[in-house]
């Protein structure tokens, strides 16, 4: 039995992957910094190993290896962007420097989509992860024979939904931390803000949607995961319908993925181990 930890900046995520090589990962369960023992009152039985991701400072991650290593004797193999090389193209000079949820999330994404026709045709995927920060990132199957088989072409961070409710809050004198639903034409100040945090996720996701379409001929297929998602999810989907009808496309409103990043863990392993 393997843990796998998706340590965020908030929270963290975990869940379990038996020891067989066509074992899918177990359920999504969420787990508070404030009680990392929830790990050791909740295991089954104590883990072979342990992997994870962490974007999230010591203050957090310290309390999770403590426990680990205290209750099992076992130290968490954190991965990043160096782990999967020969799976996925990182275009960063310094590939180091890509955060180990971005990379891990899109091996998620690379696995799920892996035996998709549109991706072997050389469709581009997008990934957007409304989290404490939201990205949003592009992969592309290369040409064959090519290696790595699957690239990264890059993507953007901006501040999450909530961080930017946040930053308007306590930035200004007077603007509150709106509740408000969004609206075309936003008549109050609560809408306003709520609408205008839901344009500024939406037009991040559009921009990167139209220029993977324009320099690979195809509409790009959308993926979408973390927990701001909701906050957000009708107004930026009705914008890339909208999109999509103005250009004449089949409506592909975007899908949800749970946990791409444990999802990437789990496939970095097996792979990495053939398991195969």
């Amino acid at each position: 039995m393997i843990l796998l930890i998706d340590a965020g900046n908030t929270r963290a995520k975990f869940a379990w992957l038996d020891d067989d090589p066509t074992a899918h990962r177990g359920a999504l369960q969420p787990l508070d910094y404030a009680d990392p023992l929830r790990l050791i009152r909740e295991a089954p039985q104590p883990p072979q190993r342990i992997l994870g991701s962490k974007v999230a400072g010591h203050e957090a991650i310290g309390p999770l290896e403590q426990a680990c290593r205290e209750h099992w004797g076992l130290a968490i193999e954190w991965k990043d962007a160096h782990d999967g090389a020969e799976l996925l193209h990182n275009p960063y000079a310094r590939p180091g420097q890509l955060g180990s949820d971005r990379w891990l999330a899109l091996l998620g994404l690379q696995q799920q989509i892996a035996h998709d026709p549109d991706w072997t045709a050389g469709t581009p995927y997008i990934l957007a992860s409304f989290g404490t920060a939201t990205t949003v990132d592009t992969l592309q199957r290369r040409a064959t024979g090519q290696q790595p088989p699957a690239a990264f072409l890059g993507g953007l961070i901006l501040p999450g939904v909530t961080l930017m409710a946040q930053s308007l809050a306590t930035g200004t004198a007077r603007l509150p931390l709106a509740t408000g639903p969004c609206q075309d034409f936003p008549a109050d100040t609560h809408s306003a803000i709520a609408s205008g945090i839901a344009a500024a996720q939406g037009g991040a996701l559009l921009r990167q949607w139209r220029l993977a379409r324009r320099i690979t001929g195809r509409a790009p297929h959308t993926y979408v995961s973390g927990g701001g998602w909701p906050a957000v999810r009708d107004d930026v989907s009705q914008a890339l319908a909208n999109t999509q009808a103005d250009l004449g496309l089949p409506q592909q409103p975007p899908q949800w993925l749970d946990a791409p990043v444990l999802d990437g863990l789990a496939w970095l392993d097996r792979q990495t181990n053939h398991r195969d």
